[in-house]
């Protein structure tokens, strides 16, 4: 760059090195050309998955692996053998829509039905360990979860249930496992509990009286809006809900003495909502056994009268195309490193003074 200062005229003449500036400009731009074509990759990739999905979806019917799950081995054995079903996560009703497995996203009845109705129809899975890591759930979607286990071991002959209780089994996973008649093993590091029923009512009328919000609610009855978030309960809605809450909690506590043999009044001893570790879960009576994995499938494989050589599956992780593909390419990664390499861009094409002289003489 040269720089002339004309006295006459008292200015000064800033001529940029053509070749310099145009590098320069070249540096800038860059960065946000390689981010214009990662964007523009992940444009396609959401196309090619949604029309994957729309094309899958109208062939559905059409496909024989869609009536069968994708297993894996754990135990290569015979031709018979045990399934490892999991259920981590939240228990809820419904289906998981977004791409991925939903069965590592949460235990939705819906997904949990289509699953089991193909464990039923899979003749070589002879039985199933219930592996469960759960906060637990609300007590509709826990009943239904309890239903569709009962059903799936009916029809695999079974008449008791083995689980896993892992990380952690609490509230709503109790409620599933002990409906059903069961033999329970606690991981050794585990934590089994939460026996109780909790119902949240959020109240926003404070801070809606600080920033003049209003609601006009027109109501057939006093307490057709119980649980507004904008008003207060009142003491006869307090008194209702608090009578649900009982009378669900009872219910947990008949669910838990009958499918552990324990007197309801041993239960409500410990049925306080907190979480035990699995040594004292299993002194308590709510474990058969403290072990690992392996001791719940080899009482599976006993009460299926398996023998030995028998084959031990789990379930594939099903990742959408679109997970898949990123997780392949990794493009997050991408997108970092591309603002990592802007920086160093910046950094090594300013001039010295902090400044990029652009400015045409002319207009000085």
């Amino acid at each position: 760059m040269t720089t002339q200062i004309h006295s006459d005229k008292q200015y000064i003449e800033v001529k940029p090195k053509v070749r310099g500036f145009f590098l320069t400009y070249i540096l800038f731009s860059l960065p946000g050309f390689i981010a214009g074509l990662v964007w523009l990759v992940i444009t396609i990739i959401i196309l090619v998955a949604v029309t994957s999905m729309a094309i899958s979806g109208s062939n559905g019917g059409n496909s024989s692996s869609a009536n069968t799950l994708s297993l894996e081995s754990v135990q290569k054995g015979g031709s018979e053998g045990i399934l490892i079903y999991d259920l981590s996560g939240e228990i809820q009703t419904g289906s998981k829509t977004l791409p991925g497995s939903a069965r590592n996203a949460g235990i939705y009845t819906e997904v949990v039905e289509k699953d089991f109705q193909k464990i039923k129809e899979d003749s070589k899975i002879k039985n199933v360990v219930f592996r469960l890591s759960t906060p637990g759930g609300s007590v509709f979607a826990s009943q239904v979860l309890a239903d569709l286990i009962k059903d799936l071991l009916d029809n695999k002959g079974q008449t008791q249930g083995v689980f896993y209780f892992d990380q952690i089994a609490a509230s709503g996973g109790l409620w599933a496992t002990y409906q059903n008649k069961n033999y329970v093993v606690g991981s050794k590091y585990g934590e089994t509990g939460s026996i109780g029923v909790i119902l949240s009512v959020t109240n926003y009328k404070k801070l809606a009286d600080n920033i003049g919000f209003s609601q006009t609610t027109i109501k057939s009855s006093p307490s057709k809006d119980i649980g507004n978030p904008l008003r207060d309960l009142t003491p006869d809605e307090t008194k209702f809900l608090q009578k649900q809450v009982d009378t669900e909690y009872l219910k947990f506590i008949g669910v838990v003495a009958s499918g552990r043999s324990l007197s309801e009044s041993k239960v409500k001893e410990f049925a306080n909502g907190y979480v035990y570790t699995n040594n004292e879960a299993l002194s308590l009576g709510l474990l058969d056994e403290i072990g690992g994995l392996d001791r719940a499938i080899s009482k599976a494989a006993s009460n299926a009268k398996l023998g030995n050589g028998y084959s031990v599956w789990q379930i594939k992780s099903e990742l959408g195309l679109v997970d898949s593909l990123l997780s392949q390419t990794s493009l997050s990664s991408l997108v970092n490193s591309t603002a990592q390499t802007a920086q160093q861009i910046n950094k090594a094409s300013a001039l010295e003074s902090g400044v990029v002289y652009a400015i045409e003489p002319s207009r000085l």
